[in-house]
């Protein structure tokens, strides 16, 4: 049975094949600035000189350095193709995975060779990884090494540079699962550290952040005590340890200083400048804490990630079957109408499963666009705007002509109407149109399925869009013409003497009321008032008595126009336009939304699947088109072998994921 980290290595090697991928998984990822001794540091763990040295840039790709503990199994398979039983360790690469490497300059010259073949032999980066399987007799242990940071660009490297560098870091540090190893030297501040910034940034509590310090065999004397403040995490904030090493000088590495021999100088070193603590460090004690907190790491997310996987593989087989070829083409375009129409009148009629949290959509959105748009901006309307008491003074006066004016102007009155009713006309219109448009809008909400489909045939996508597009311009004609034609019938068919209209002007004009009764006081009918108010005081017999003589009045009676001036018709006619104006304003705010729903949206959902039968589907039966319409978009076929081999990927991470719980 493979160790925890060895199946983690074989879900790196699974995702590295396809490349880009969102499968968050567990693993060390090494962060430090350029010359900070990160590839000293994982020369050491692996106990050989193999990476790529220089000057500037020399990590351009993700090195994801997977160190296996050797079985039988595993030597004897290198045995059977090397011959050479001298070997103690060696390498393979994923990219060439026949070739075995024991000689690891080779190693070295091999990673340089395909960072130059992925990213340009210039000094850009690729976030393409390169996979290197090193077999030890050491221990399992995996990191992903990453470009070191880097602030201004040298020699022929991108202007960019930098910022290409901490994206590519950020991509993998800031995933849950990663481990971040922050490599700090001991001869400069803390507090500047880029790798320790960049921890800060995605793990603000230092909860899966371990710190390395490296170059302590490089400080003065006189701060060796400040070192060991750091080394014992007084001034660095992680949980998952600070820990020394000493690496190998330039001088070392050119006079070829063994592993053994560093590791043994390092030993040396702590014990003499930090007795009381070398214990806690150099480079084994490293190795064996990553490959604790990486065990413990592993099995910490094991639901999380298993989880994550189980849920690619259903979103991936989903999306597989949406892009399979159709075994009968007949049989799938049908299928495909129906479904479009039942997903498109399910969304707008609040029938879907899937329904959405995060945002209003469908039939709810139509009900919401007439209630935001429509029914506020009609009640806001203004009964007297643009109508001052000048202008109906002189309307008063204009329809009057060369006789006086009758205590209520019907000419005047219906003129003045009219007008303000034409303040209702334009929203009117425009609330069919933001319905239309709402309903184009509801075939980009249909089932995610159903467009990634339509996606794939452009030929069936353009010819369905088609048909909804004209069906809804074929209504909205009708619609908006029998809206204006409805309006204009208030505006030229007045009924002053309607109960309703009577009512409100019972219940609304106050000003009116006073205006009428305080004339009336004085005269037979306003005796009759008065008396009836002292006799009875009933408020039902009052208001209709006041009925009575609105209707008298607005008949056209012409014997109070020596007792109105012209002032007090002013105030009469601008009150008796505001309330027929509020009066048919609440008519048209009940009608014109039903008019909406009855003869936009609900015939529309009665007629499209018949539509989409005779425009459509009979077209391509008769013209015997089902093979031009069924072309894919270009890229498609790359698409599904793309998703056939992500899913072929998790398939096999899920049955390595079988041996995690066995743990």
């Amino acid at each position: 049975m493979d160790s925890l980290i060895q199946t983690i290595n074989k879900l790196q090697d699974v995702f590295a094949v396809i490349g880009e991928h969102k499968i968050d998984l567990p693993q060390i990822v090494v962060v430090g600035s350029q010359s900070s001794g990160k590839s000293s540091v994982l020369e050491s763990l692996v106990g050989r000189s193999f990476l790529p040295r220089g000057t500037g840039i020399v990590t351009r790709a993700p090195l994801i350095l997977q160190m296996i503990r050797y079985s039988k199994e595993d030597r004897d398979a290198m045995l059977k193709i090397t011959k050479n039983a001298n070997i103690k360790s060696w390498a393979i690469f994923l990219h060439k995975p026949d070739t075995i490497y024991h000689n690891f300059d080779e190693v070295r010259y091999e990673i340089e060779r395909q960072t130059d073949l992925m990213a340009g032999v210039n000094k850009g980066i690729t976030h393409e990884s390169i996979v290197l399987k090193v077999f030890t007799h050491l221990y399992d242990l995996t990191f992903v090494d990453l470009p070191g940071i880097t602030k201004v660009p040298v020699g022929d490297q991108p202007e960019d540079i930098d910022e290409q560098i901490q994206e590519l870091i950020l991509k993998y540090v800031q995933q849950p699962n990663s481990i971040i190893l922050a490599v700090v030297t001991a001869n400069t501040d803390p507090s500047t550290s880029e790798s320790l910034k960049i921890a800060r940034k995605m793990d603000p509590k230092g909860e899966r952040t371990i710190a390395v310090v490296t170059k302590l065999d490089l400080i003065d004397k006189g701060t060796i005590q400040d070192t060991t403040d750091l080394l014992c995490g007084h001034k660095i904030p992680v949980k998952l340890g600070i820990i020394g090493v000493v690496n190998r000088s330039q001088k070392d590495i050119n006079d070829n200083k063994s592993m053994n021999e560093t590791i043994k100088s390092e030993k040396d070193f702590l014990r003499s400048n930090y007795p009381d603590i070398y214990k806690k460090h150099g480079n084994k004690i490293l190795a064996k804490t990553l490959q604790d907190i990486l065990i413990k790491h592993i099995k910490k997310t094991y639901p999380i990630l298993y989880k994550n996987l189980q849920d690619t593989k259903t979103k991936l087989e989903n999306e597989l079957k949406t892009l399979q070829t159709p075994d009968s083409k007949v049989s799938f375009i049908l299928g495909l109408l129906k479904d479009i129409y039942k997903s498109y009148c399910d969304t707008i009629m609040g029938n879907r499963r899937d329904v959405s949290d995060k945002l209003v959509m469908g039939g709810a959105k139509i009900a919401q666009i007439i209630n935001a748009e429509y029914l506020e901006k009609i009640n806001n309307i203004d009964p007297l705007h643009d109508l001052t008491d000048e202008q109906i003074g002189i309307i008063l006066l204009n329809t009057a002509g060369i006789t006086s004016s009758s205590f209520v102007n019907e000419k005047a009155l219906e003129i003045m109407i009219s007008k303000q009713l034409n303040n209702l006309i334009g929203p009117s219109m425009s609330i069919v149109d933001f319905v239309r448009v709402e309903m184009l809008k509801i075939f980009d909400c249909i089932d995610e399925n159903i467009l990634e489909i339509l996606k794939r045939f452009p030929r069936i996508n353009s010819d369905v869009r088609n048909v909804l597009h004209k069906m809804l311009d074929d209504k909205l004609t009708n619609i908006k013409e029998f809206i204006e034609s409805y309006i204009e019938t208030y505006q030229t068919c007045l009924n002053t003497t309607n109960p309703k209209f009577l009512f409100q002007l019972v219940k609304s004009s106050t000003e009116m009321q006073e205006s009428f009764i305080t004339f009336y006081m004085s005269n037979p009918i306003g005796d009759s008032i008065k008396s009836n108010r002292d006799s009875e005081g009933e408020e039902k017999d009052e208001e209709n008595l006041k009925i009575q003589h609105f209707k008298q009045m607005l008949s056209g009676l012409n014997d109070l126009d020596y007792t109105i001036g012209t002032s007090k018709q002013v105030k009469i006619h601008r009150c008796l336009t505001q309330c027929y104006f509020d009066f048919i304003r609440e008519i048209i705010l009940d009608f014109v939304p039903k008019r909406i729903y009855h003869k936009m949206v609900k015939l529309i959902l009665d007629d499209f699947e018949h539509h989409l039968d005779e425009f459509v589907f009979t077209p391509y039966v008769i013209n015997r088109s089902f093979d031009e319409v069924l072309v894919e978009e270009d890229g498609i076929i790359e698409d599904r072998n793309n998703v056939e081999k992500m899913l072929d990927a998790v398939n096999k991470a899920l049955k390595n994921m079988i041996d995690i719980q066995c743990y």
